[in-house]
């Protein structure tokens, strides 16, 4: 199949399109088919992985193993990274160059956090090639009718609370490796069998992989694929191989060393393979391993498979796909057509010979140069199973499929495009020129130097509804181009993380966008097709996984604020029209993706206004976070009708805190009610929105004002009880009179406002669900619900629920030597605390990577001074933990310098 071409540049490249092109030499591919692909690609570079906190540049770096600290130089980068489905797991393999290689179990305990839990050694020739987790969760589908649904589980079932981890070596083996917390026991418990005859072994045997080999290894897996199914106990590996030299000084005799022969089926009659190619094994060997757990043990055991013929042409990618999960689960026992359960897709590169004219191009520039790229050739093989009709068991079977030649070079391929369903991967390939020449002769050009490309499976065509995106390449005179080594899709499947490096350059880093999906017309009588950025934000908010690279794409300049609220506007239709009842969940999960987006927003804007007006809004839906972080710390530390002694004094600060809003609030609600802007004849004539404040959404959103009403009866609960109360002690009396202080000059009738806030609630529901949807999503008032908001307002402005005097004027106003003193406190400190609302000082600090809030919640007491030995309440602490990992908005904590 021959890929699409390169569409041309937009701006003034497309004038200098007569200009030479630098070529892009086939030399510069030999990276895609070598043994071994580093991730951290610098020459002489030390054993270190750095981490970035995406989309902020804070980079941080990760703790090294003690064995490299202790003999510095002998370990290279990693060249197997593994990152657990959860995000809390790491682990990176680095290769020795002369000790043995080393293994790394990181756990993260924050973003840029990340602590060894053990390392593990693997002897030389051991090494590992590829590694995968086992513990998936179920993953969340959208379909044609905005239904949500999850998928069946992909893979073996494990144990939840035992990180399961697999590893593929060289030395052909499988190795599993389960995290446990017995004490006096390793912290992380392997056991490996071999993939080449059938075994079996109990996990926490004393095999280790420092032993001496039994006899001379004259095989070395080079690579290797994992794979996992869905509703399939069973775990698939393939694997190729390539002949090891015996050593000139090695102990063993040719008796001694294995027959190869049938490894290298008929490579002798291959015209095609070069001298370098002998080496290499025509067969991918594929294996069934399987895990077995009886409550007391768990067992590995192993079945090799009959092996796939192919010729000995170098292979750059070997991977799993699964099968469509929709179609599996009569596979077996349907005597009709099968269904494939898993999809092995292999990647080979035919280098050819150098030809100048190759392709009908002549490179003027550099004569000598070879101007072409390797073709590629992509291969499916479908792998299937069914009961064996003599037997009661079920057997494996491997058909090839397809196969397919493109002209332009497979830098990667990966498995399963999440958004665009099953039976989809992600080619990237790379066209045989390269950019115009700059001017500059030394300057670095990133020009679209290929395309990703979603296609379908097994026929390899691309996918009608999905685009496809350039491949951008760093170019310069010196280094021509190189190749992605190693790409990684962003959470969401929205952006792609490429790096590549040449020998005599230092690595490049490049974010590519996904394709995207055709927004094609459909009949009215038909359900509107979701948007690619609608789907993964509706996926993402129910799997409770971040947001921030399809934030990252809304934040944009290209991307207009009516486009984002109206992909915002459909996201919370989608959720709504499918509430399973756990409505809290998502919809606080929906809050934190709304103050992100318009935070990176307003971060990215041009103008002071623009800037100014996103401020507003995150800032009101980091306070709705708030009310309901407050409302949920009253429920865990209410015992019975009461509040425990030991809580008051954090329950103070928060009901401070939530006055105070209140206060500004209710003020907004005499603003609007006291004017004219919510008569429908002043709206009718007015031709832009008026400017309503958009912490009114407070009274508009009826999940919002669910949470206000319940928070104010909360604390007017609080309030009572502290006035009943006779403390004992000077922090008892201090902590008392600062709430009824606080409470009695707002303004406010706690017990008034409950009841009205309790029947505005029942009129909002009357609202119209389209308009106070579109709010939310804008996160300020539309202009159909400004007349029923100004009746709101009006209704409390009226009321005996406030008294206005007091909410825009304070006592300590009038006092100027007070407001110095508040002015100077407020210099000292470092700010409030997102979480307790205490003062924050000159301590240990996290900040949040989506709302910016601080806090000092791991370090301070229940009074925010500080650590306070047993003083902390154990309803206080388990409220607390809450937000160990996350901050009230949902986001990650980040350390701050």
């Amino acid at each position: 199949m021959t890929a699409t071409t390169t569409t041309a540049l937009k701006g003034k490249a497309k004038d200098d399109c007569t200009q030479p092109m630098l070529p892009s030499h086939s030399w510069n591919f030999h990276a895609l088919v070598e043994q071994r692909r580093s991730h951290l690609v610098p020459p002489r570079s030390e054993p270190i992985i750095i981490g970035r906190a995406f989309p902020s540049s804070r980079q941080f770096l990760l703790q090294p193993p003690a064995v490299s600290n202790s003999t510095p130089g002998s370990y290279e980068p990693p060249t197997v990274l593994s990152v657990s489905p959860d995000e809390n797991w790491l682990f990176a393999y680095f290769p020795s160059r002369q000790l043995s290689g080393v293994g790394c179990f990181w756990r993260a305990h924050r973003t840029d956090g990340w602590n060894i839990v053990e390392s593990i050694g693997f002897a030389p020739g051991r090494g590992v090639v590829c590694a995968t987790w086992l513990s998936h969760a179920r993953e969340w589908v959208t379909d044609t009718s905005w239904n949500t649904s999850r998928l069946p589980p992909l893979g073996p079932p494990t144990l939840s609370s035992l990180p399961t981890l697999a590893l593929i070596t060289q030395n052909l083996q499988v190795q599993l490796c389960c995290v446990r917390y017995i004490p006096q026991e390793s912290k992380v418990t392997t056991v490996s069998c071999s993939l080449e005859k059938p075994e079996a072994r109990d996990l926490g045997g004393t095999t280790s992989n420092l032993d001496s080999p039994a006899g001379f290894e004259g095989r070395s897996c080079t690579h290797a694929a994992i794979g996992l199914a869905y509703n399939e106990t069973a775990i698939l590996v393939a694997t190729r191989s390539r002949a090891k030299a015996i050593p000139l000084e090695s102990p063993y005799g040719l008796d001694e060393v294995s027959d190869l022969s049938a490894h290298f089926h008929d490579v002798h009659l291959d015209e095609t393979a070069d001298w370098e190619s002998w080496a290499h094994e025509s067969n991918i060997e594929l294996c069934e391993v399987r895990l077995a757990f009886d409550g007391f043990r768990t067992v590995l055991a192993t079945s090799p498979l009959p092996p796939l013929r192919f010729g000995a042409h170098p292979l750059s990618s070997l991977m799993f796909c699964p099968g469509d999960p929709h179609h599996l689960t009569v596979a077996e026992s349907n005597p009709g057509p099968l269904t494939a359960k898993l999809y092995l897709c292999l990647s080979f590169i035919d280098c050819g010979k150098c030809d100048e004219s190759a392709f009908g191009m002549e490179n003027r520039l550099y004569p000598r140069a070879d101007s072409t790229i390797p073709k590629s050739e992509l291969v499916v093989f479908g792998l299937y199973k069914r009961v064996n009709p003599h037997a009661n068991f079920s057997e494996w079977s491997s058909i090839k499929l397809t196969s397919k030649i493109f002209t332009e070079t497979l830098a990667f391929i990966l498995p399963r495009h999440r958004p665009s369903g099953a039976n989809t991967i992600v080619a990237g390939s790379l066209g045989a020129r390269g950019p115009t020449l700059s001017s500059k002769r030394n300057s670095l050009a990133k020009v679209p130097s290929g395309h990703i490309t979603v296609l379908q499976l097994p026929s390899l065509d691309a996918h009608p509804e999905w685009s496809a995106e350039p491949l951008i390449m760093g170019w310069s005179e010196s280094s021509y181009g190189y190749p992605p080594l190693s790409v990684v899709p962003s959470p969401n499947s929205v952006l792609l993380c490429a790096v590549s490096q040449s020998s005599i350059t230092a690595s490049r880093l490049t974010v590519h966008s996904m394709p995207k999906k055709f927004q094609n017309n459909v009949p009215a009588t038909e359900p509107r097709p979701l948007s690619d950025l609608v789907s993964a934000l509706v996926l993402a908010i129910r799997s409770n996984r971040t947001v921030s690279d399809v934030a990252h794409q809304l934040s944009l300049s290209s991307v207009s604020v009516q486009q984002v609220e109206s992909i915002l506007y459909e996201v919370l239709e989608v959720l709504e029209l499918h509430d399973d009842g756990l409505r809290d969940v998502w919809f606080h999960e929906f809050l934190g993706t709304l103050l992100e987006v318009y935070r990176l927003k307003g971060e990215r804007a041009q103008k002071n206004f623009e800037k100014e007006d996103f401020r507003i809004r995150w800032k009101t839906l980091q306070d709705l976070c708030s009310v309901i972080a407050c409302h949920s710390a009253f429920q865990d530390c209410m015992d019975s009708d009461s509040i425990g002694l030991d809580n008051i004094w954090p329950l103070v600060v928060l009901s401070s805190w939530f006055v105070e809003f209140l206060d500004e609030l209710m003020r907004e609600c005499v603003l609007l009610g006291d004017s004219r802007e919510g008569l429908r004849e002043e709206v009718a004539e007015k031709q832009t929105v008026p400017s309503i404040h958009p912490i009114l959404l407070n009274l508009l959103s009826p999940d919002a004002l669910a949470k206000l009403c319940a928070t104010v009866r909360d604390v007017k609960q609080f309030y009572d009880q502290l006035k009943r109360l006779d403390p004992n002690g000077e922090n008892g009396n201090i902590s008392k009179n600062a709430l009824l202080d606080t409470v009695d000059s707002s303004g406010i009738n706690l017990e008034a406002l409950e009841s009205l806030l309790t029947r505005t609630s029942e009129n909002v529901k009357g609202f119209n669900a389209s308009d106070v949807r579109r709010s939310l999503a804008a996160c300020t008032p539309v202009r159909t619900v400004i007349h029923p908001l100004w009746e709101i307002a009006q209704s409390i402005s009226k009321s005996n629920a406030i008294v206005k005097s007091r909410l825009f004027i304070k006592p300590p106003e009038f006092v100027s030597e007070i407001r110095k003193v508040r002015e100077i406190s407020l210099t000292i400190d470092e700010g409030q605390d997102i979480v307790s609302k205490g003062v924050l000082r000159r301590r240990p600090t996290l900040v949040c990577v989506r709302c910016g809030g601080k806090t000092q919640q791991h370090e301070i007491g229940p009074r925010g001074d500080g650590p306070v030995p047993g003083s902390f309440s154990f309803e206080w602490q388990a409220w607390g933990r809450r937000f160990s990992t996350r901050c009230i908005c949902g986001g990650r904590w980040v350390g701050l310098d």
